[in-house]
């Protein structure tokens, strides 16, 4: 007894194979929790963009519901074949195995928030020598909605392509130039005085290339602007100074401001509309320009908008929270050409005359430097170009999305968490 008990024979392979038991299955673990990681990379993406979509459509909720659900199928194609579950503020979408993506239109009642949950069941494969015969994996992305702010609206004139001197009156006058007068709006000297002094508030974009083929950027091909969105607008054939002058006048009445001249002229300044000190293009960050998506043929070279003698129209650049986007002083100009062709690396052409059409090929985002007092009006205008970074806001917190900015800049939603 004593021997056998002292016996020690094949107590290795007894070792051996409860060694190699617990490697077996910390391998199984281990490559099953591998499959889980990557699988809730893929489904936080599903949520990001799910959420992202679908908070456009807020307040309305059912369209934003269903637009989550459609964004959320396209990235997770194994789903699609069943139909979505709405009950007041939320959504169900589940394919009855336990895959589902819910969704909060209102999330904590808030009518600009969203928040989408995706849940994905994974089956293992080792894992199961241990009993775990799925994971459960789940991903949720919060985002929020905003009104997206692009200034006091167009102003009614439009700018050839390629540097741009910024002289606004005589865009107005007709003066051989490289500008002119427009009517996105109506036709008319009243509505052009009404254009600008309040800017005409509309969905405008800008088309490059075959008139007929769409915009790669907007996906758009050219529209008339007697429909939404557009790009192709008429010219005002006539001189336009009297109405110009007039729109002015009220464009500047303006109570609230913060320098006033008799009672009621704004003659905010450039740090006032930025709420800081003004800094010139040259001073922006290395890879400004690739971001903003610049191109010689629309505004010029951007050595020479960093030029500090740029002729009139001086370039700065924006990128905080502090912009007053309600100043009258701030206005968006279109960059035009006669060209329903015109494409990048196209000529500027010339300014046509009679009421003829012309694409909105690009567009800056203005502050109007003069008039500086109320005298100066009927006289020389001119403006300079701001350019604005990702962060550009306004000092109220809302987005600001400058329609000549075509880089990545707010689009007015954000993700919260995710």
């Amino acid at each position: 007894m004593r021997q056998l008990f002292d016996d020690e024979r094949g107590i290795s392979a007894i070792w051996v194979a409860v060694v190699a038991l617990f490697l077996v299955a910390s391998a199984a673990l281990a490559v099953d929790t591998s499959g889980a990681f990557g699988t809730a990379q893929t489904d936080q993406t599903t949520a990001d963009l799910s959420c992202l979509a679908g908070v456009n459509e807020l307040p309305d909720t059912s369209a934003g519901i269903n637009l989550a659900v459609a964004y959320a199928v396209e990235n997770w194609p194994e789903v699609a074949g069943n139909s979505v579950s709405i009950s007041g503020t939320t959504g169900t979408y589940a394919d009855g195995t336990g895959n589902e993506v819910y969704i909060e239109a209102e999330h904590d009642g808030d009518p600009s928030k969203m928040l989408v949950r995706v849940t994905e069941i994974q089956e293992t494969w080792f894992a199961k020598v241990m009993g775990q015969d799925e994971i459960t994996v789940v991903q949720e992305a919060i985002c929020f909605h905003q009104e997206v702010r692009n200034g006091t609206g167009l102003l009614p004139i439009g700018a050839l392509a390629g540097s741009w001197n910024g002289d606004l009156f005589d865009c107005a006058a007709k003066v051989t130039g490289n500008c002119g007068a427009m009517s996105p709006g109506s036709n008319g000297a009243n509505a052009y005085r009404d254009a600008v002094a309040n800017g005409i508030v509309g969905d405008f974009i800008k088309h490059h290339g075959n008139q007929n083929i769409a915009d790669p950027d907007t996906g758009f091909a050219t529209i008339d602007c007697f429909a939404s969105p557009c790009n192709v607008s008429e010219t005002e054939p006539g001189n336009m100074v009297g109405p110009w002058n007039q729109g002015l006048s009220i464009r500047f009445d303006d109570p609230g401001a913060v320098c006033v001249e008799d009672g009621w002229f704004n003659c905010d300044s450039l740090d006032q509309v930025l709420g800081a000190a003004a800094n010139p293009l040259s001073s922006a960050p290395a890879g400004t320009e690739a971001a903003l998506g610049w191109h010689n043929t629309l505004y010029g070279t951007y050595a020479a908008a960093q030029a500090a003698s740029h002729p009139n129209a001086q370039h700065y650049f924006f990128n905080g929270g502090t912009l007053d986007c309600d100043s009258p002083r701030l206005a968006t100009v279109p960059i035009v050409a006669q060209n329903q062709n015109w494409d990048i690396g196209d000529g500027s052409g010339s300014w046509p005359n009679g009421r003829k059409d012309m694409k909105f090929i690009g567009f800056y985002t203005i502050y109007i430097r003069e008039p500086n007092t109320i005298a100066d009006i009927g006289g020389p205008i001119d403006a300079d170009i701001i350019w604005f970074g990702p962060d550009s806001k306004c000092i109220t917190g809302e987005a600001f999305q400058p329609i000549g900015s075509l880089g990545p800049v707010n689009q007015g939603v954000w993700l919260v968490d995710s």
